[in-house]
């Protein structure tokens, strides 16, 4: 066997480690952040769409970071975009699959317009000069900054009564070994991800948009499939609407206050129309009959696989 063939080999099996880091390792930050923040008396709604959100977002957030400080900005921009359509296409088509997903008239749709709302804002500055610059990604943390705001006043989320049974120092713990480990992780990918587009010389976009996007989609997939089973529907349209959120606003945000990000052409021309269609769909489908029925989330799930057979046409 080549030497090349053998670190093909080492580099797909540092990415699969990588994407199981991840997963564990954002587990472990988001129920030690979730009990520090019942232990101060912190609202469900705040933890399920903040803390719960950055939690299972912290793979994006770090990955795409790391890739953008590291020169590898395709990775970085591809991982926005690719997670948010697996999100939706692979997460919440699956989830829809396996039991149809009600919606909550008020909260879930007006998040899901939200997210649209800011799906196509993301679009705009991705396609405007083919640069998301520092500019571009100071106003997304604002914009961050005033949803957080608003989650936190809205009179909705009132504040709960402490929960003196949680162990703070406890919870610390996890919240570094959790943040440790995603910091591991995020960059294991990125590198192993690099190594194996520059050996199959394929595009690092391509490779953001696909391996790396569904790598650090896992947290949300597991959340997700595990709340669709016990029919917590809810937080499975929760969990895939404030994570996509997350990733416009802070996740691209972060990476191109890092860094500007340069965008090539295959990701603005196909890329993103897409993850603006698949958006589309999920809001429309949110509407019809206030649920997701198990026949839309197949439409879901198709689209994905078109999404992944453009990306590598």
């Amino acid at each position: 066997m080549s030497g090349e063939m053998l670190l093909m080999i080492f580099n797909f099996i540092t990415l699969a480690l990588s994407i199981v880091i991840l997963a564990y390792s954002s587990d472990y930050f988001t129920e030690g952040a979730a009990k520090i923040a019942r232990r101060f008396g912190v609202s469900k709604f705040i933890i399920g769409a903040v803390v719960i959100g950055f939690g299972t977002s912290s793979p994006e957030l770090f990955t795409s970071v790391y890739a953008s400080l590291s020169g590898t900005g395709g990775i970085a921009i591809g991982n926005v975009i690719g997670s948010n359509i697996a999100n939706i296409g692979l997460i919440l088509g699956l989830a829809a699959f396996i039991r149809a997903a009600a919606i909550r008239k008020k909260m879930e749709f007006i998040n899901g317009i939200a997210c649209f709302l800011l799906t196509v804002l993301g679009s705009i500055l991705i396609l405007q000069g083919y640069v998301v610059s520092r500019l571009d990604g100071i106003l997304l943390l604002l914009a961050f900054a005033f949803y957080i705001f608003y989650s936190i006043k809205n009179p909705a989320n009132s504040i709960h009564t402490p929960d003196a049974t949680e162990d703070a120092r406890m919870a610390g713990v996890h919240v570094v070994f959790g943040l440790a480990g995603v910091l591991i992780g995020s960059v294991l990918l990125v590198n192993s991800a690099a190594a194996i587009a520059h050996t199959l010389g394929i595009p690092e976009s391509v490779i953001g948009l696909t391996l790396v996007a569904f790598g650090t989609s896992v947290p949300e997939l597991a959340v997700s499939l595990v709340a669709a089973k016990k029919g917590y529907f809810t937080m499975v349209v929760g969990n895939v609407v404030g994570s996509n959120i997350f990733n416009i606003l802070l996740v691209l945000g972060a990476a191109a206050v890092a860094s500007p990000i340069l965008v090539d052409s295959p990701i603005a021309f196909r890329s993103t129309p897409m993850m603006l269609i698949v958006t589309a769909l999920m809001l429309i489908f949110m509407r019809t009959g206030w649920k997701i029925t198990r026949a839309e989330g197949l439409v879901l799930l198709l689209f994905y696989g078109v999404f992944l057979w453009v990306s590598f046409s």
